[in-house]
């Protein structure tokens, strides 16, 4: 396993966003990424994003169910999608929040 992958910046949105008790937080996923999103750059918010495409791309999804639990600290199970696919609506909607902070506007949710 490439250890490397994952950065502290995944594991401090992962652990901070989708811990154990992320529902009480949050009514969806889509709503706790918005919640990491207030207050961020573009730049942070992009940055994190090519992060999360690189972890997405360095392992297959038995092995990345494991690297997110133990390594990303992640407690949240995508089903019915795969952490692939996941992972890809994450830093999409990352990405759409960096594009709304650079046009000055909303994202649309």
């Amino acid at each position: 396993m490439n250890d490397a992958i994952v950065s502290e910046s995944i594991r401090q949105f992962f652990g901070g966003y989708f811990h154990q008790d992320w529902a009480l937080e949050a009514k969806d996923w889509q709503t706790s990424v918005d919640n990491f999103t207030v207050g961020e750059t573009s730049t942070v918010l992009i940055n994190l994003a090519q992060q999360i495409d690189k972890l997405g791309a360095a392992y297959a999804e038995d092995e990345l169910e494991e690297v997110m639990y133990r390594d990303a600290l992640c407690s949240f199970y995508p089903a019915p999608l795969t952490y692939h696919e996941w992972l890809e609506q994450v830093s999409d909607r990352l990405r759409q929040h960096a594009a709304a902070l650079e046009r000055g506007a909303s994202p649309k949710n």
